[in-house]
């Protein structure tokens, strides 16, 4: 009919007051589990405070944290880990490292002209094998820095002061943690140490200010900690080796595998005689 207009059905009162108790009360078991239309939803049943607090206590630990690198990385150094970690499997014919730390790193230095030749230990013995050294077989001058008269810390520290841009460090632990770390030890070659960061990866998964790491990845982190990581090991000493002679600069060849690898492979198994090796 033209002039009538539609309308609503009368809500009785009681029916309107039904209505909004109800309302409150969906009101009242939807606001202290953080179910928030308009900002979604929560999922784990927080309140608003609990979310803020929450959020709170991870922008703290964010402003603690310790700063990126400058530039990010060193790109030449994380590359350098990347490269050698795969020509050191190369060379020793291993899909794998597998925590065999001594082997590791001795195939490290060779690919990287440190050394000349295989030169292989178990990790607690690897410190020795070099401290007493002038120079390596690649040229490379030794500075031993003792646990008896250095702290990890210390010995890392006085290298930088002398070299900011220090590269080619090996850290020789008579102790680790694991089973088999406090029975052969633990050693690790460190690439290079820039603006307080450490280049270096491991023979085994690390797990490294929460950040996991796969064997051979480059790990950057502070030297701080570095040192945090390592603290319950059993320090043997640090070496630094310095290039002396440009003409025995170090080089990665096309064909890394040499005659003697097969022998060196043997060597490793015949070193490392745990039936598991585990991370040390």
């Amino acid at each position: 009919m033209i002039g009538c207009k539609k309308t609503e059905p009368e809500v009785y009162p009681m029916k309107r007051l039904q209505k909004a108790v109800a309302l409150l009360l969906l009101l009242l078991f939807l606001l202290p589990s953080g179910r928030t239309f308009a900002d979604g939803e929560t999922g784990d049943g927080a309140s608003r405070d609990m979310i803020e607090k929450a959020s709170s206590t991870v922008d703290q630990e964010r402003e603690n944290a310790p700063a990126a690198p400058k530039n990010n990385y060193d790109e030449r150094l994380y590359q350098q880990i990347q490269s050698t970690y795969i020509a050191a499997k190369k060379r020793s014919r291993r899909r794998s490292f597998k925590g065999y730390c001594g082997a590791y790193v001795a195939n490290q230095l060779v690919v990287l002209g440190i050394n000349t030749s295989y030169l292989g230990a178990n990790g607690k013995n690897t410190f020795d094998v070099y401290r007493n050294m002038a120079c390596t077989s690649g040229g490379y001058a030794v500075t031993a820095y003792n646990a008896k008269r250095y702290t990890l810390l210390e010995a890392l520290t006085a290298i930088t002061s002398q070299d900011p841009g220090a590269v080619n460090i090996l850290v020789g632990f008579q102790k680790g943690v694991s089973k088999a770390g406090k029975k052969y030890g633990h050693v690790l070659f460190i690439h290079g140490i820039r603006d307080g960061y450490v280049y270096y990866s491991e023979s085994s998964d690390r797990t490294i200010s929460s950040v996991k790491y796969q064997e051979g990845e480059p790990i950057v982190c502070s030297l701080n900690d570095f040192v945090e990581q390592y603290a319950r090991y059993k320090l043997d000493g640090v070496i630094h080796f310095e290039k002396k002679r440009k003409e025995l600069q170090p080089s990665m060849t096309e064909d890394i595998v040499d005659s003697s690898s097969e022998k060196e492979f043997a060597m490793d198994r015949a070193s490392f005689t745990s039936p598991n090796p585990q991370p040390a």
